[in-house]
């Protein structure tokens, strides 16, 4: 065999193991920046909450509602789904409510409903429920001045929550564009449905 064709036939060898070296490595790495990337989004993703009934509509809105809600370490917050067969318009408002307490007035039971975002005082510093939403659930989350570690049952258990899907074109024509709505003036406006009254609500601070 002449010098030149066995040099070059050792060359085209060398080459042909390199790419395969370099196919796996890139192979490799690839597959850890996918995993990577899998991990940090599960890391920014609350539990999810309880799954609420199918919304009861009214004349102008839905009304969704959830039994059980807490919040959990480490995160504190809690994603709450809207139906599968619920369908949500990118122009649609979520308006969220938690119940506060239940009162006697006159003898009959009257619902405490406090809107989102609510900012109360605590021993600890203040203390702010909030939420956001997008077209297929609601998250709900806290934020405070110091470790939400410090919190007790009354202030993350057994939350209900009410939220209310608000129509784009009812939102921005209604006169409810006020900065807080009372859940009875909203229950009013859209024409939504009476709901019981959760039994054994915790009184809240």
């Amino acid at each position: 065999m002449k010098p030149g064709r066995y040099f070059g036939l050792v060359f085209g060898l060398m080459n042909k193991t390199i790419n395969m070296i370099m196919k796996t490595f890139f192979n490799a790495l690839i597959l850890m920046v996918i995993m990577g990337l899998s991990s940090c989004i599960n890391d920014n993703v609350g539990p999810e909450g309880p799954m609420g009934p199918q919304g009861e509509k009214g004349e102008s809105g839905y009304v969704f509602e959830f039994e059980n809600v807490t919040f959990s370490s480490p995160d504190y917050e809690v994603i709450l789904p809207f139906p599968d067969n619920f369908e949500s318009l990118s122009s649609d408002v979520v308006l969220a409510y938690m119940l506060w307490d239940v009162v006697e007035i006159d003898g009959k039971d009257t619902e405490v409903w406090r809107q989102l975002p609510q900012t109360i005082l605590t021993e600890q510093g203040m203390l702010q429920y909030n939420f956001d939403f997008t077209m297929l659930d609601v998250r709900l989350f806290m934020d405070a001045e110091f470790d939400l570690d410090q919190l007790g049952a009354i202030d993350t258990d057994d939350w209900v929550v009410r939220l209310v899907v608000v129509p784009g074109d009812f939102w921005d024509s209604s006169r409810i564009m006020s900065k807080e709505i009372p859940y009875d003036e909203l229950k009013e406006s859209l024409g939504l449905p009476d709901i019981t009254i959760p039994k054994n609500t915790i009184k809240r601070r």
